[in-house]
């Protein structure tokens, strides 16, 4: 299938070469915790900036975890990025445990030591929106929407005259957001990135004034199996992805894992053209306790 060729070259090599104009500029929200797909989505995105296609202006955590912001700190820095500003929720937001962060955080160089000591998550997107030309930047979130909700309450400072609303809106030109399950059936149960804060998904994809894209989990992104090389002797011994693969995955039993927050990455960097196919009839209902319903239009 050339979806799942695609993502396992992008992922391991790094070395698809493509036309692009001025590389897109990112903002990478995750909760780098509880899923091993953020870190393969973060890798991809540095991949894709080496490439030249996209500009990495922040990568900010959404967990309160304190081993998820070094672990995004080991990611960069084995990428060659070290010096790409980190930031933190801090307070009121989710913690779950994770399998392969503390492992990470502890094993391979990183800077920031723990989550609490990364920049506040909101005056980080404050400042590097307020610094950006007018609709320029393109945020992907593959974790909690705890931060963009406080982005979007956010009041004037000295970072910016701006509301977070306003300067959402004159910054901000692309949103994409992976959330949800489909076909609607296969609910994310507990967790999934909506149910841990089912307020902030609310308010953010009610309030939110630019073009919102909904990428999404269940069979489909399971139909794009990746890491499967990182379990082999053609592995680099060194390596953080291969490392977190292999911690997350020894209790699955399996030596792939599905690509649900590498397709968010490649949608917010390339477009959904021409590997995936882009739905805009109907809506999506989301409740206040972060279920949702996806209403398919009526074909005529």
């Amino acid at each position: 299938m050339k979806a799942t060729l695609i993502f396992f070259l992008l992922l391991v090599l790094f070395k698809v070469s493509f036309i692009s104009a001025q590389p897109v500029k990112i903002i990478f929200d995750t909760d780098m915790e509880s899923d091993v797909d953020d870190v393969a989505a973060l890798a991809m995105l540095h991949g894709l900036a080496d490439q030249g296609d996209a500009e990495i202006l922040a990568t900010i955590s959404s967990s309160l975890n304190p081993w998820s912001a070094p672990t995004i700190d080991v990611i960069n820095t084995y990428f060659g990025r070290p010096d790409i500003p980190i930031g933190n929720v801090k307070t009121k937001g989710v913690y779950r445990n994770s399998i392969y962060a503390k492992p990470l955080s502890e094993q391979f160089p990183q800077n920031i030591g723990l989550g609490e000591k990364a920049q506040e998550a909101t005056s980080l997107y404050r400042r590097i929106l307020s610094e950006q030309e007018d609709a320029s930047v393109v945020i992907v979130t593959v974790g909690y929407l705890t931060n963009l909700s406080k982005l979007l309450s956010s009041e004037p400072d000295e970072l910016s005259p701006l509301t977070g609303m306003e300067l959402v809106k004159k910054k901000v030109k692309h949103y994409v957001c992976m959330g949800g399950r489909y076909p609607q059936e296969q609910d994310p149960g507990k967790w999934g990135n909506f149910k841990p804060d089912p307020e902030a998904v609310v308010h953010v994809t009610n309030e939110w004034p630019t073009l919102i894209t909904f990428t999404t989990g269940g069979v489909f992104s399971n139909a794009i199996p990746t890491g499967k090389i990182l379990f082999t002797n053609k592995a680099e011994k060194g390596n953080p992805v291969s490392t977190a693969y292999k911690i997350f995955l020894k209790s699955w039993n399996r030596d792939y894992h599905h690509s649900a927050d590498l397709i968010a990455v490649y949608v917010a960097v390339r477009g959904h053209e021409p590997y995936f196919t882009l739905r805009e009839d109907g809506y999506f209902h989301i409740f206040e306790d972060g279920a949702y319903v996806a209403i398919q239009a009526q074909q005529t």
